[in-house]
């Protein structure tokens, strides 16, 4: 009467899913980085030696 529905290998899924999470906040992190100003990046560079 009912049949049972079998997710083969449905395990891989969350790795999956957490490594494009991972590489997307990664590649955001790197883009922004290269983007920054010169500026900016002076100044964050010495912020934790500014009291």
């Amino acid at each position: 009467m009912f049949q049972r529905v079998e997710y083969t290998e449905w395990q891989t899924l969350f790795p999956k899913i957490g490594f494009v999470l991972f590489f997307v906040a990664f590649g955001i992190v790197v883009w922004k980085a290269i983007k920054m100003s010169k500026k900016d990046s002076s100044k964050a560079s010495r912020m934790p030696l500014d009291d």
